[in-house]
């Protein structure tokens, strides 16, 4: 596998293969996908595979479009059109899971191959299991998470029979009256106006070996998954939970990697392991997240560089500033001036405006 390095640009991004279902749930609506994904800065022709990622910044505006435009039922529809292909190896990786459970924690494991703008957890109560499912895009919309919660019903209907199903569904928004997007399933509770989007599951049903299981294949098509992942460069949820976790810390003035692994509650030496399974380490980690910080710092004139190496945890100004050009070829004092310049020239009216 080649060598980890997260790729910003792709980072906030999502599967191809999902804008596809999108596309087809918006044709079956009598409306012009085509028009809809290029008013947002998409063009679908020049999209070739599913595998391809698209920025979430422009394929939300399509999903804002389709909800001011059709209906509580079109996150459901999306998922009518989902395949395992539409999420590259992940799909069927998650077909072969031995519990729901497993599938799960798998569908969390690699949800960067979706995307990262949202996030989920499986939660154990005392007499059921809840999914919770977080929109983190800054245009919100939940019809989203009800494509990825179909998508989830449809395959575990396959996988644990027609008799299954979820003990309940908490939706945060207000459905329109006589309005069930999961009447399909009707021993399931749905609730509205709640205060996370959430699905409940008795433990048994979670815990039950389904009846297509493969472990083995399961865990070859994971390899793929994770191969995708690193070319793509995206990063694992273990990897973001590392990366967040160095980030809290360093925001509150110390980091060190103990701190890290007492917060993740696992040992040094499980976290460097499983960091070095991932091509990375928690010292390339380390320098990602002051990389980001101290451009953060840098565009504020209150901040000098030798305030800004104390807040990063440099032992010295110099180390500080040997870093800091290694980041961007320039010095701090330097990127500051440039940076200062190029956002007053984007501020600055043009000359014809001036006239």
């Amino acid at each position: 596998m080649p060598k980890f390095q997260l790729n910003a640009a792709r980072y906030e991004t999502s599967i191809a293969g999902w804008s596809f279902a999108l596309a087809d749930a918006l044709e079956s609506y009598s409306i012009d996908a085509v028009q809809a994904f290029r008013n947002a800065g998409i063009d679908l022709a020049t999209v070739s595979s599913p595998a391809e990622r698209l920025p979430v910044s422009k394929v939300q505006q399509v999903w804002h479009y389709a909800e001011e435009n059709t209906d509580d039922n079109f996150g459901v529809r999306v998922a009518q059109f989902l395949t395992p292909a539409s999420l590259h190896a992940l799909g069927f990786a998650l077909y072969n899971s031995s519990t729901l459970k497993d599938y799960f924690e798998r569908y969390i494991r690699y949800r960067c191959v979706l995307s990262h703008m949202h996030f989920c957890e499986l939660i154990e109560e005392e007499n059921c299991y809840r999914f919770n499912l977080v929109d983190e895009r800054t245009v919100k919309s939940e019809i989203t998470q009800d494509a990825a919660v179909g998508l989830f019903l449809r395959m575990a209907r396959a996988l644990c029979g027609l008799e299954f199903s979820p003990r309940a569904i908490h939706l945060t928004r207000q459905l329109r009256p006589d309005t069930n997007p999961f009447s399909d399933f009707p021993g399931m509770k749905t609730v509205s106006g709640c205060d996370s989007y959430a699905v409940l599951l008795d433990k048994e049903i979670v815990n039950q070996r389904l009846r297509f299981a493969n472990p083995e294949l399961a865990k070859q098509l994971d390899l793929l998954v994770e191969r995708y992942i690193s070319e793509m460069g995206l990063i694992s949820e273990y990897m973001l939970r590392v990366r967040t976790e160095i980030t809290r810390l360093l925001e509150l003035g110390s980091v060190s990697v103990e701190d890290v692994s007492a917060a993740l509650n696992i040992t040094v030496r499980t976290l460097q392991r499983r960091l070095a399974d991932e091509n990375s380490s928690y010292n390339v980690l380390l320098d990602e997240a002051r990389n980001r910080m101290a451009l953060e710092l840098a565009r504020d004139r209150r901040i000098c560089a030798t305030e800004a190496g104390f807040k990063l945890g440099f032992n010295d100004s110099g180390s500080f500033g040997r870093s800091f050009k290694r980041w961007t070829g320039r010095s701090f004092t330097q990127y500051r001036a440039d940076a200062l310049q190029k956002k007053g020239a984007q501020g600055s009216p043009s000359p014809e405006r001036q006239k």
